[in-house]
Order: C-alpha cells, then sequence, then structure tokens
C-alpha cells in the first residue's frame, strides 16, 4: 500500500518533531533578535514556507552552529513537504564531526521514504537502529520498507521481532497482518488485524487504517456484518478515507442495501479525484438497477480517470 507507506511516514515524522519542539530549537539557535522573532512568529502560525526562507538565508551565511541552522531547516522543509529540500538541508549538516541527532536522522528516513528513495532511507534508519537498538520504531520502519518492496519474508520476521520487543504497538501488528495477507494465509492475518484494531482503538489518536484494513480482509472473506463494522470504526477515526467508503460501498452492495452503496460510492469518489475504481463499480450497480442514464456518466467519469496522467 505505497499511499499508506507515505501518508504514514509524514505523520510519523511529524510526531517525532512537532512545532512547538521547532520553536524551542528555534529559540536557542544563535540567530539575530529580529530574525530569531521573524521566524517565532511564522512559525507559531505555521507559515513553513517563511521559516524555510528566513533559515535558508541565515545558514547561507554560514554563522557559528550552521549546521544546526541547517538541520532545524530540513525539519522545516518537512513539515512543509518539500522533502527534496528537506534531505539536501540534513545532508549539509550531515558529517562525521556532528553527525544528526536521531529525531534529524529519523526526519531525513521519512523525507526519502516520501520521495520513493528507500534503499538510502533504509541506510540511515539501519544506523538508527544500531545506534538504538532499545527503540522498536526503526525496525518497525525498516519492515515497512520491506513490505514496499515486496519482500515479504523479510518483513514478517521484522514486524515479529518489534512486536516482541514492544507487544502493544498497534502499528506492528497492522504490518505483520497487510504482510500475512499478502502471503495468502488470511486465517492468522485475520487474527492478527483484530489484535491491531484492538490495541488502536485503546491509543489517544485512533488511526482509520487498522480497522479499514480488517474490513478489507473481512469483505474478501465474505464476513460481511463484521466487515461492515470495521469499516465503520474506520470512518469514525477518518470520514475522509475515501478507499474506506470504497470498501463499505462494496459491503453494502453485497448486503443488497443498494440506496447506501450508491451513497457510500459517491463518497470515495468525491473524496478522491484520482480513485477511478469506485465509479466503475457504481456505474455496474446502477446498470444492474436499470438507470442508464447514471451508468453511462459514471463510466464515463472513470474513463476520464483513467486516462488522467
Amino acid at each position: 500500500m505505497p499511499r499508506l507507506l507515505l501518508a504514514l511516514a509524514m505523520a510519523v515524522a511529524a510526531l517525532a518533531q512537532p512545532p512547538a519542539g521547532l520553536a524551542v530549537r528555534i529559540g536557542q539557535l544563535p540567530v539575530a533578535t529580529p530574525q530569531r522573532e521573524i521566524v517565532a512568529r511564522a512559525l507559531s502560525v505555521r507559515d513553513y514556507a517563511r521559516v524555510a526562507a528566513v533559515l535558508a538565508e541565515v545558514a547561507a551565511a554560514d554563522p557559528p552552529h550552521a549546521r544546526e541552522i541547517r538541520a532545524v531547516l530540513g525539519a522545516v522543509e518537512f513539515l512543509r513537504g518539500r522533502m527534496d529540500l528537506a534531505v539536501a538541508a540534513f545532508r549539509d549538516s550531515d558529517s562525521d564531526d556532528t553527525p544528526l541527532g536521531a529525531e534529524d536522522r529519523f526526519t531525513l528516513a521519512m523525507a526519502l521514504v516520501r520521495l520513493r528513495r528507500n534503499p538510502e532511507a533504509r541506510i540511515q534508519l539501519d544506523r538508527l537502529r544500531r545506534e538504538h537498538t532499545s527503540e522498536p520504531l526503526y525496525l518497525y520502519w525498516l519492515a515497512r520498507i520491506d513490505y514496499d518492496q515486496r519482500r515479504y519474508e523479510e518483513a514478517l520476521a521484522k514486524y515479529r521481532s518489534v512486536i516482541q520487543q514492544n507487544p502493544n504497538f498497534s502499528r506492528a501488528y497492522d504490518g505483520l497482518g497487510l504482510t500475512l495477507d499478502m502471503l495468502g494465509r488470511l486465517t492468522e492475518a485475520r487474527e492478527v488485524l483484530t489484535t491491531a484494531v484492538a490495541l488502536n482503538r485503546n491509543a489517544a489518536q485512533p488511526s482509520a487504517w487498522p480497522p479499514e484494513n480488517l474490513g478489507y480482509l473481512l469483505l474478501r472473506l465474505g464476513e460481511l456484518q463484521k466487515a461492515e463494522e470495521a469499516l465503520r470504526e474506520a470512518l469514525r477515526y477518518d470520514p475522509r478515507l475515501a478507499i474506506c467508503h470504497y470498501h463499505l460501498a462494496r459491503v453494502l452492495e453485497k448486503e443488497h442495501l443498494e440506496p447506501a452503496a450508491i451513497q457510500a460510492y459517491r463518497a470515495a469518489s468525491s473524496l478522491d479525484s484520482s480513485f477511478a475504481e469506485p465509479c466503475y463499480a457504481l456505474g455496474l450497480l446502477y446498470r444492474r438497477l436499470h438507470r442508464p442514464r447514471e451508468a453511462s456518466a459514471a463510466m464515463a467519469e472513470f474513463r476520464r480517470r483513467k486516462s488522467t496522467p
């Protein structure tokens, strides 16, 4: 699931270096007071472009502690969504004499994941894992990269090691369940994903992905009522998750709840303008319901989305 991998990379690294933490770091930089105040005000309203511009200007002058300024700039560029600039800033800051701190190196790894430069991300995560053996997050991300590269047996071993190290790591159970699913071990996948959903439910900010993944598996296993329950739980956590509306629509259609299925297909289609499958499924449903005009419109939209680069 590449989209899941990228979204999770953004979320996890943003949690590692939230704006409040960056504000503290910026306050400690050897930057002239006017510039520090400009940066602090911009950061308070999440104007990351302004923060990055000021920090880049200061770093270009190569003052004392320039490496720390470039490291902070890398974190800001990540929050801004400019992964290429984040990587460049972190690379400029990293050296044998003054290596990046763990948070910065992890954010660099997540930026590389976002750029789909998995081999480079793996190098950074391997280093973090060697230097911080008690932190399971780095091994977890190595497992996610294995999964993304279809190295399922390697991912399986890593996820199990993570869970052994931290039995309450819900995302590791979720990843393990997805991996077992890809290996065709559906009964095991169902059990593991059920555990992931239970752990996720108790989290401070539950993610929609564990119940979405369980719901999709239950849909394929024909357990429609339980699939619907899981997918509705996912949508309580994230009502804008288009793939979840689509899977819920498929469940509702199989349950012969056509009006509700149509509504869910439309929601999936409207929430993600590049998502073509809901349009196709909706067109087929309209045909079955003898609504040719609506079926034709849905199929035309499907073809348009498929032809759009």
